[in-house]
């Protein structure tokens, strides 16, 4: 039986907040790329560059799922 191991379970945790404390600062960064002034980007480019915080936000969380299933994985 597998044992857990509660400091990788917590490091795991405190760098999935720290990643989503970053959110603001890409949605900030991709804001001033694609904002009104700017007009850098326009049609597939734009619309990619505006999915970018989104994509932040779903590969933190995934990356915190398999975390926490390899974790549990050979408990019980």
């Amino acid at each position: 039986m597998a044992k857990l191991n509660m400091g990788e379970l917590f490091m795991t945790f405190l760098l999935i907040i720290i990643a989503l404390a970053l959110t603001p600062t890409i949605q900030s960064s991709v804001t001033a790329v694609t904002g009104a002034g700017a007009g850098n980007l326009t049609g597939s480019a734009l619309a990619l560059a505006l999915l970018i915080p989104l994509f932040w936000v779903v590969i933190v969380l995934a990356i915190g799922v398999a975390a926490v299933y390899t974790q549990f994985k050979g408990i019980g």
